[in-house]
């Protein structure tokens, strides 16, 4: 893509849809941990279960970096979306937990970490720096909605169909992307993704000490996401109120932010939005222990949405500026690895941390981690735009 042409073109459009329908498969899976209590599971196997999906996902993630690089991203995207319906079937045949299960849970987490190294790798060569945080703007809302919208659907359609209603939609969604890739992978193939294949050295990728502090800053910031995701319904009900209007108000204000505003952040640079938005993250982790369940509860939603909003692409189109055009599936799947690390910790060690000191003290905790983020904004040398 030059310069000056549109974002939306016939690419751009499939790769958007395509990761709609993978997330919309991912996020029916939300739901898993349900199944794995009516088989009988007790809570640390439900834990062990779930945490193989994001175990692999993330080992496996540097490992797909170099698929990318050696045989293009769109034949790793058709790799991963396969293993998705593959292992997406066969939760069907699933009534117990042993050895199937574990593997199921594998490949499914193998498939995932394909198809991200290859579409974020995809998304950082197509489309130049002037364009990046745009494109993962729009990126960001896709995963957003799907990730809004999917887990109340497959409520209704547990309760209606069972669990082997939501495993066959989650199938069909796979099955969607897989039709899109297969009829069209040709609109998305790169000029620089054919003839010679130049291997990534990682080594030499995380040499680069500007990359090595956007990295640190997006663990940072993942976390604070993930701690706020996997914990904020708990402190709802602390409180005696539900946790609907949080994320309601969150994920509408961070998809408005996405969609409107991302293509302020190529205007004005990506490194002073970290600047001017960690603050929104701060005081809304500050903030949301103190006003949840009284009239300003929809004040750290807000905060939260709207640094979501900016701090999401302005990550990864930062990360995607690093590198040349043979070392962009290097550093997305590297760049992706670590955020889905920071959702792991915001999991596990706040989950920890939340048993030691109480939710109300995790969050003011997690305040305090997102303004080490903030620091790293402000005094790192993370390069210009």
């Amino acid at each position: 893509m030059r310069q000056g042409d549109t974002l939306w073109d016939k690419r751009f459009v499939l790769i958007n849809l395509t990761l709609f329908l993978i997330f919309s498969n991912i996020s029916f899976f939300y739901l898993y941990p349900l199944a794995l209590t009516q088989m009988g599971c007790q809570h640390f196997l439900i834990g062990l279960v779930v945490g193989i999906f994001s175990a692999v996902t993330v080992l496996s993630r540097p490992f797909m970096g170099k698929l990318a690089a050696r045989h293009g991203e769109p034949r790793l995207i058709i790799f991963g979306i396969t293993a998705i319906l593959v292992a997406s079937f066969s939760y069907i045949f699933e009534h117990a937990v042993d050895i199937s299960v574990m593997i199921t849970r594998a490949v499914h987490g193998i498939g995932f970490s394909a198809f991200i190294a290859g579409s974020f790798s995809l998304i950082a060569k197509a489309f130049p720096a002037t364009k990046r945080a745009q494109a993962y703007g729009v990126v960001g809302a896709a995963l957003m909605g799907a990730a809004a919208l999917c887990p109340p659907l497959g409520e209704i359609l547990i309760s209606k169909k069972g669990f082997e209603g939501l495993y066959a939609v989650a199938c069909i969604a796979a099955a969607c992307a897989l039709i899109l890739m297969a009829m069209f992978s040709k609109h998305i193939s790169l000029p620089v993704s054919k003839g010679v294949r130049t291997p990534v050295h990682y080594t030499k990728i995380i040499r680069d000490h500007s990359l090595a502090w956007v990295l640190l800053s997006t663990l940072i910031f993942a976390h604070c996401q993930s701690t706020v995701l996997n914990f904020v319904a708990l402190l709802a009900r602390s409180k005696g109120v539900l946790s609907g209007p949080f994320f309601l108000i969150t994920f509408s204000v961070a998809i408005f932010f996405l969609m409107g505003f991302a293509r302020k952040i190529d205007r004005f640079g990506k490194r002073r939005f970290l600047r001017l938005c960690y603050p929104l993250l701060i005081a809304g982790l500050f903030t949301l222990p103190g006003s949840m369940g009284t009239e300003l509860s929809f004040a750290p939603a807000l905060l939260f949405g709207s640094a979501m909003g900016f701090l999401f692409p302005a990550h990864n189109a930062l990360a995607a500026d690093h590198g040349g055009m043979t070392e962009k599936p290097g550093v997305m799947s590297l760049f992706t690895a670590v955020y889905d690390t920071g959702f792991v910790t915001g999991a596990v060690v706040s989950g920890w941390i939340s048993q030691q000191i109480g939710l109300a003290h995790l969050f003011l905790m997690t305040g305090s981690v997102a303004m080490a983020g903030f620091g790293i904004a402000l005094f790192s040398p993370i390069k210009r735009d």
